[in-house]
């Protein structure tokens, strides 16, 4: 092993776990929860940072623009779950993997040429080393037109941290095992990546009170969701919750506020439509 291999073994090495290998089978779970516990508090500090990241994304998508969520290897993985997760059907958060291209600069830059990512887009990076080339060449990129950027990253002091206005950058420090490919750091993304994905679809209008209604009646299984989601916001009986939802082309936006306030299905949707798919706000201007 070369002498720089040892150094990045001895720097991941937890000062904390050397004999874990020697614990009991409970005793070593307890000591893994108890270090995985420091994640969150490596996150805390960059709560201000991830707010700024949702706001930007939610006035970026309100103003017709698109969040685009790119990684390499694991970290393009998460990135395209990410956008999966975000909201059913087609929309404007568009998760997007370097697959075979990790090492390429060039392509990082090819692929948001190839999407017409433009000025009024905003871009949210993955990458936990910062130093992934296809990655820079996205954001570099994405940087180029005066796009909002920002980036969740382990290494602040990296080329990719440099390309980004706002940078998440938890300290979660070494594995409990050396070894692995950063299981800690891997953690907070999908945790912060699920912060932004929550509040962004709360701040775009996807979220009333503390229920999804932009579900669509895909499946079975998510129209009887519709329906429960109908019922629990208007107080309703399921027969009311149906009869809302099919005479609205089962539109759940429109069915919850055609039972919170007994307007009918057109009347509901163009309010709807006037206060940009916020059911709070309709609610207020309703009549």
């Amino acid at each position: 092993m070369s002498i720089k291999l040892n150094g990045l073994v001895k720097e991941r090495r937890h000062a904390d776990t050397a004999d874990i290998d020697r614990l009991s089978t409970l005793d070593m779970l307890n000591v893994i929860h108890k270090d995985d516990k420091r994640i969150t508090d490596a996150i805390t500090p960059f709560l201000p940072t991830i707010a700024r990241v949702i706001d930007n994304a939610a006035a970026t998508l309100n103003h017709g623009g698109r969040l685009a969520i790119v990684g390499a290897g694991l970290s393009g993985c998460a990135a395209t779950q990410a956008a999966l997760e975000f909201a059913p059907g087609k929309h404007p958060v568009i998760g997007i993997d370097a697959g075979e291209e990790i090492e390429s600069y060039e392509r990082g830059v090819a692929c948001l040429q190839a999407m017409k990512f433009g000025e009024h887009d905003m871009m949210l990076a993955l990458t936990i080393s910062g130093k992934t080339p296809w990655v820079w060449g996205a954001m570099r990129h994405a940087w180029s037109l005066g796009s909002p950027v920002a980036v969740i990253t382990d290494d602040v002091q990296s080329e990719a941290a440099q390309l980004a206005s706002m940078v998440i950058s938890p300290q979660t420090g070494p594995d409990v095992v050396a070894g692995f490919t950063n299981a800690k750091a891997r953690i907070a993304q999908k945790m912060i990546l699920n912060m932004i994905a929550t509040g962004l679809a709360i701040r775009t209008g996807r979220v009333y009170s503390n229920m999804r209604v932009d579900l669509e009646a895909s499946t079975t299984k998510w129209a009887e969701r519709q329906i429960a989601i109908v019922m629990e916001a208007g107080g309703c009986t399921r027969l009311v919750a149906k009869t809302a939802l099919e005479s609205c082309n089962h539109h759940l936006k429109t069915a919850v506020l055609m039972v919170m306030t007994s307007l009918d299905a057109w009347q509901a949707r163009d309010l709807l439509e006037q206060n940009n798919g916020f059911i709070r706000v309709a609610l207020q201007e309703a009549p």
